[in-house]
């Protein structure tokens, strides 16, 4: 048995309508209807098949209180140096981001409010991305006596080198999963657009077919294609601290602030009807419990947010903690983003199928959390011993 898992970070349903993506190639095409959260939320839920309130991550930060430093508190408490040091802060962190530092991410919230959240050791690079409490991919092929192989690929990857080196993954492992991240990467930089984006495309094009040329004529050859989410242009932003002015952060109120998520906790309940009244017209709804249950964020204690705000499709928060700036005047830097509700039109990902029990008549959305069964079950039939 061979399975090939090609994961490509946001490759959006619509993307592979537009420009008819691989034409009659794959046996079986369903858009994938995705999960309430940005990559972070989502992979866990991919390679477990579980929602997030099992895999115990939503986004990537969440409260966390601890004490506050003694260095911190003072230059908190200073009228003179908190702002340049908070700009020092923004600066720092975006050449640690760039250098792919892991401690660039303590710095890009206002120290004033470092101490009140903490964030999962995210790692892309790695598999599974994050330590989770439910079993991945690669722990079911290891329990069926499988080999399992993980690559992370750069942006813009060496396509013949990662073909020439398919022959040995295969002669060596039995399930092999790649991460793409150049469809994101570049859809975030230039807009949900096909045709800026057709190189990444015709990329993942080539390595599955390159991919499959080598297990064609394997009786038990599968191959699986499919994304986290989609992308979305952005038509605007909004200025959520601006609208907030009148209450005191960090006292009043706390906020973490995502691109497409405010996630709050309040001094009180009247506190809390003032501000849910406050951002009563704002381009975004608040969640309800109901919602949350349907979402799969339902957790039993308010880690991330007693109230979740989520932007309508389109719109960006901003500033944002994710995205800080010195200036309220700057624009956002992304032309395109993700984060919105599963149900926006351009959220849906992608599931494509070859092989044994790919089935052309299967055309409704493929929840995130089925493709960890999809996976499994090709795994069971491999590992199901023969009739004597």
């Amino acid at each position: 048995m061979k399975l090939l898992l090609y994961f490509s970070d946001a490759f959006a349903w619509r993307y592979a309508q537009e420009v008819d993506f691989m034409p009659g190639y794959w046996p079986e095409r369903r858009p994938l209807e995705t999960v309430l959260g940005y990559s972070s939320t989502i992979l866990p839920c991919l390679v477990t098949g579980q929602p997030p309130q099992h895999t115990g991550v939503w986004t990537e930060y969440y409260r966390r209180d601890r004490p506050q430093g003694a260095l911190a508190k003072a230059v908190v408490d200073s009228r003179l140096l908190l702002t340049p040091v908070n700009m020092a802060r923004l600066v720092l962190f975006r050449f640690a981001r760039k250098a792919g530092l892991p401690a660039a991410h303590k710095l890009r919230i206002p120290l004033q409010f470092a101490h009140h959240f903490a964030r999962h050791d995210m790692d892309y690079r790695r598999f599974p991305p994050v330590d989770l409490p439910v079993p991945n991919m690669g722990d079911a092929a290891l329990a069926r006596g499988l080999t399992f192989f993980f690559r992370y690929l750069d942006h813009g990857y060496d396509l013949a080198t990662q073909v020439r080196d398919l022959d040995r993954v295969f002669d060596r492992y039995d399930v092999a999963f790649y991460y793409d991240p150049s469809v994101d990467g570049h859809g975030h930089r230039h807009g949900a657009n096909v045709a800026k984006l057709r190189p990444d495309l015709d990329r993942v094009a080539a390595f599955c077919d390159a991919a499959w040329r080598r297990l064609d004529g394997q009786p038990d050859a599968h191959m699986l294609l499919f994304s986290d989410h989609g992308m979305t242009d952005i038509a605007r932003s909004f200025d959520l601290f601006a609208t907030l002015k009148p209450w005191r952060l960090g006292r009043d109120y706390l906020v973490f602030v995502d691109s497409t998520f405010a996630r709050f906790w309040y001094a009180n309940d009247r506190i809390r009807a003032d501000i849910r009244g406050a951002l009563r017209g704002a381009p975004g709804s608040f969640l309800t419990r109901a919602e949350e249950e349907r979402y799969g964020i339902a957790f039993d204690d308010d880690r991330y947010g007693t109230d979740i705000l989520v932007a309508d499709e389109a719109v960006v928060f901003h500033p944002s903690y994710i995205s800080p700036t010195f200036f309220r005047t700057k624009e956002y830097p992304d032309r395109a983003t993700h984060g919105y509700r599963p149900e926006a039109p351009s959220a849906y990902g992608i599931y494509f199928r070859h092989g044994p029990g790919a089935d052309p008549s299967r055309t409704r959305p493929m929840p995130a959390t089925g493709i960890y069964d999809i996976a499994t079950g090709i795994m069971d039939r491999a590992t199901i011993p023969a009739p004597p």
